[in-house]
């Protein structure tokens, strides 16, 4: 009786971490309904320096290098319109970043998981486990 409930119990365990595990990597994927216009789409394409070998949220079906079916004209517009207002941007973005720097507490970014979680989870896991076996050891011998 004891084993069955110990069973039960550790296969709950089991299966409440792997859920918490899968509620860690699911974030914000993005499809190409989810943006208004091909200017907002470029914007977040060329913002965070996509591929067609760099591709996350596989906005690049075709694999041309060109996100949600932008054609290379308006992609090439875009980039070359980015490039021009970049060195105004550049100071902006120093200053921007001296004064975050500054700042205390700030948000974690959004790479953060809860795997340091995940590993003490496990390691209790596999200490229960120990325990449990040696303490059968000690039953049958």
């Amino acid at each position: 009786m004891k084993k069955g409930i110990t069973g039960i119990f550790m296969g709950s365990l089991l299966v409440m971490g792997a859920s918490l595990n899968v509620a860690a990597d699911e974030h914000d994927d993005k499809n190409c309904d989810d943006f208004s216009s091909h200017e907002e789409v470029m914007e977040f394409w060329y913002t965070n320096g996509y591929s067609a070998e760099n591709d996350p949220h596989d906005l690049d079906r075709d694999n041309d290098g060109l996100a949600c079916e932008v054609s290379q004209s308006e992609y090439d517009d875009y980039v070359a319109s980015q490039e021009a207002t970049g060195s105004d941007d550049e100071a902006a973005e120093d200053q921007d970043e001296a004064v975050e720097a500054e700042e205390e507490g700030a948000a974690l970014p959004d790479t953060a998981s809860n795997g340091p979680l995940m590993m003490l989870f496990g390691a209790g896991i596999a200490g229960a486990g120990s325990l449990l076996l040696f303490r059968r050891k000690k039953q049958t011998a």
